[in-house]
């Protein structure tokens, strides 16, 4: 799964989670600014492009739970990338967490040879994961990259790019959208996909994100942005047809990405899908958010009834 993500700021207030319909008529809040300040950052009222089908209202979500016969730890290898190049980044250590999320320590992990390839490594074929790749500290070459909800098919072998952020581009980004980055907090980034899948034509145009932390609030540090044709652009008020989207200054801790949609003539968005990860200061934390799922974990499809023994090779 190639990270290709970030950009829009657009100053948020905290104020309360909309109603369970989704809908943004329903934060009617008037006193503080509630409502004026949820306006600033979710305000799209064209019909974004792609498939709904599988969206059945706000918290009825979809999710994937894999064939048992599907999921098992096999040999992993790859590359590690710099997000922006894509020049192998040499010297990195890529580490592996089994249960989709950052703890005190790594079930596997590896370093990159000069081209940036790796191998040594196992993870779980149908099952979400997460991994984080990062060079030597003290030579503030790349910064922290964490990429939440991998999630492979079945096969013997898993072989894979994964992203890399340079400290240049951690810094050149935010100055081309006119932001300041505080280290304290996190940026968050990711692609919206319709109904249909992971792929780019289901990539969508005319959408929205805001992020929600663990109390229920919208934190007012975020600054949201937008890219077009995979590059930064603060002047972008909605996802574009590459569907990329960025969060900066979010604070750390469990959060939750929302991603709002018109998907109708009503002219009204709605909240067409969410992902949760955990966000780490002075970091680039990733995970894509799929229509209709709550959770940011869509499975291959072939993890979802029976697989037979061994399988081919699966890459992203």
């Amino acid at each position: 799964m190639r990270f290709l993500a970030l950009s829009l700021v657009v100053a948020a207030g905290c104020t309360d989670k909309p109603a369970d319909t989704g809908s943004a008529s329903d934060d009617t809040g008037t006193d503080g600014g509630n409502a004026d300040v949820f306006s600033e950052i979710i305000n799209v009222t064209e019909t974004a492009t792609g498939d709904y089908s599988c969206y059945a209202g706000y918290g009825t979500w979809t999710e994937h739970t894999a064939d048992s016969s599907c999921v098992e730890k096999v040999p992993m290898s790859g590359r590690i990338e710099d997000f922006e190049s894509g020049d192998g980044v040499s010297a990195a250590t890529i580490e592996v967490f089994d249960e989709d999320t950052v703890t005190t320590e790594a079930q596997s992990s590896a370093t990159s040879d000069d081209d940036g390839n790796f191998d040594g490594l196992e993870g779980y074929t149908c099952q979400p994961w997460t991994y984080k790749a990062y060079t030597n500290p003290d030579l503030d070459e790349t910064k922290v990259t964490i990429q939440a909800h991998e999630a492979y098919g079945h096969g013997t072998a898993i072989d894979a790019d994964f992203n890399s952020v340079s400290s240049d581009t951690y810094a050149v980004i935010p100055a081309l959208l006119g932001i300041s980055v505080d280290p304290d907090g996190g940026i968050v980034a990711g692609t919206a996909f319709d109904c249909d899948g992971e792929a780019d034509e289901n990539k969508i145009e005319g959408a929205q994100v805001i992020v929600r932390d663990a109390d229920g609030n919208y934190p007012e540090e975020q600054e949201i942005r937008y890219f077009v044709n995979d590059f930064p652009n603060r002047d972008q008020p909605t996802t574009s047809a590459d569907g990329l989207w960025l969060a900066v200054n979010v604070p750390p801790g469990r959060v939750t990405v929302e991603l709002w949609a018109v998907t109708d003539d009503s002219g009204e968005p709605q909240i067409v899908g969410e992902t949760e990860l955990d966000i780490f200061p002075d970091s680039i934390n990733i995970s894509n958010i799929f229509t209709g799922f709550g959770d940011g974990v869509r499975l291959p499809e072939s993890c979802l009834s029976a697989c037979d023994a061994g399988g081919s090779d699966t890459g992203a």
